[in-house]
């Protein structure tokens, strides 16, 4: 069909562009309100024409700062409140009111000692851990190849120095 013929076509109304071997993006057209499975087991529904994943927790925002009882949305927040359980702008309150008193440096002390104690009872559950395993998973065979591989550069080096 020529280009005059198509606009003709087009002007009368009866033109139409075919298209082949194209697929539509969505092959099922879901209703609204309808609720689905994917091939992955996640669950979805259809609301306000968009779809929607159904999750049974909340992305972020379920916990709570202790004393101003803020949703922690932030993630300075969130990085307080895994440590103290406060928001960011609580600690830094409750911070300076404990530099008001005086108070501040044996607070300081007390939290580092914790985790210092923290580490340390970690350490030794491991190495209990270790101790009681009844096998031994080190594998000798790559320390012993990283040894023999040290010699010989020394052996080479040596060669080099003293020729």
């Amino acid at each position: 069909m020529s280009n005059i013929k198509k606009i003709q076509s087009m002007l009368k109304g009866s033109y139409r562009k075919i298209q082949v071997g194209a697929e539509p993006t969505t092959i099922h057209q879901r209703a609204e309100g309808e609720k689905w499975t994917d091939a992955n087991g996640r669950e979805w529904i259809k609301e306000n024409g968009k779809r929607k994943q159904i999750t049974k927790m909340p992305a972020k925002g379920f916990n709570k700062c202790s004393d101003c009882k803020k949703i922690i949305l932030k993630d300075r927040d969130q990085s307080t409140y895994n440590r103290m359980q406060r928001c960011f702008k609580c600690q830094i309150n409750f911070e300076a009111d404990l530099v008001g008193k005086n108070k501040w440096e044996a607070w300081a002390t007390e939290q580092f000692e914790k985790r210092m104690q923290s580490a340390e009872d970690e350490v030794k559950s491991i190495m209990k851990e270790m101790k009681d395993s009844s096998e031994n998973n080190f594998d000798k065979t790559v320390a012993y190849a990283i040894g023999n591989e040290e010699q010989i550069k020394n052996r080479e080096r040596i060669k080099r120095e003293t020729a």
